[in-house]
């Protein structure tokens, strides 16, 4: 079982600022509080019944009513305290109508904002679809047929142990598969939740500065990312790593020894594969540059490396 401690990673600061998962465009509709005051009136019956946001009863005590872009109607779904008191901070007190029950209208930007980030998830993401019996709950079976995975994509050089990470990829099949090789962070409920509003709740709070993108740091920080590559790695090559016979390749070992104990550690013979291979290092550039040791390493050591895409 590979451990975290001994894999090197490098690349998630690139990959942090990558988009993993965007809102719907809405049309923005600014309505008067006249007109906020005569839709009061009606919205209850232009609400939206054939999308259940939640299952039983809502764990969000802050109602709030939207209309949904695709459907034409009005939904009506929870807010937790600290996403209600978030929007009217972002967008403004002006853009929520009180009813006389408590919950609210939105409008403008709050509407189209939240609306944005509903469609997102019942539509792209798949939650309205996958909710094959409309209870407003996912089981797992349902939740699996969504598109909430996200991945880092890199390369995992054996002989090293470096993680190399280079891009992302997003909307994809939240299966048993991807579970397995999430394992820990699909437990810690990275991906996905059991019911839209839920998830609509958790991606408000991820999208850290409402712009209507939600980016990879936002989502993974580098400890969480750190961990959910090593489960990918371990589910790929699991307990077959002693059985890869890179530590046999006498460049590997040279490499593996430079990396580990600097360019004085190395024997005779290790600095001149080395050299011929053109991967000898000096120790400052050692120090300062991790990746410049793993430039020429694919055209190098052919058989030492996984490509860790899922």
């Amino acid at each position: 079982m590979i451990k975290l401690k001994e894999i090197n990673f490098i690349g998630y600061g690139d990959i942090a600022t990558h988009n993993i998962f965007s809102a719907v465009k809405q049309n923005q509709n600014e309505r008067s509080q006249n007109e906020l005051a005569e839709l009061d009136k009606s919205i209850d019956s232009l609400t939206n019944t054939s999308i259940k946001v939640n299952f039983n009863e809502s764990t969000f005590k802050n109602q709030v009513y939207f209309k949904d872009k695709t459907s034409g109607e009005f939904i009506k779904i929870g807010l937790s305290d600290e996403n209600l008191e978030k929007l009217q901070r972002v967008f403004g007190k002006q853009d929520f109508f009180t009813k006389s029950d408590g919950s609210q209208i939105l409008s403008g930007k709050a509407e189209s904002f939240v609306a944005g980030w509903f469609g997102d998830i019942a539509y792209k993401r798949g939650y309205a679809s996958s909710d094959a019996n409309g209870d407003g709950y996912l089981s797992q079976d349902e939740l699996a047929n969504t598109n909430s995975g996200f991945t880092a994509h890199g390369m995992y050089y054996i002989g090293l142990k470096v993680a190399a990470l280079d891009s992302t990829e997003t909307y994809i099949k939240y299966s048993s598969d991807f579970q397995a090789k999430h394992k820990t962070m699909s437990s810690a409920g990275k991906y996905a939740s059991d019911s839209i509003e839920k998830e609509l709740n958790k991606t408000i709070q991820n999208d850290k500065n409402s712009d209507g993108k939600i980016a990879y740091g936002e989502i993974m920080d580098k400890n969480e990312h750190e961990q959910d590559v090593t489960d990918i790695i371990t589910a790929m090559i699991g307990d077959k790593i002693e059985q890869i016979n890179v530590g046999e390749d006498l460049l590997a070992k040279a490499l593996l020894q430079q990396f580990m104990g600097g360019v004085s550690s190395l024997n005779a013979e290790q600095k001149a594969v080395l050299a011929k291979a053109g991967l000898l290092m000096d120790e400052n550039t050692l120090k300062e540059d991790l990746s410049s040791i793993i430039k020429n390493i694919e055209a190098n050591i052919e058989n030492s490396k996984i490509d860790f895409k899922v």
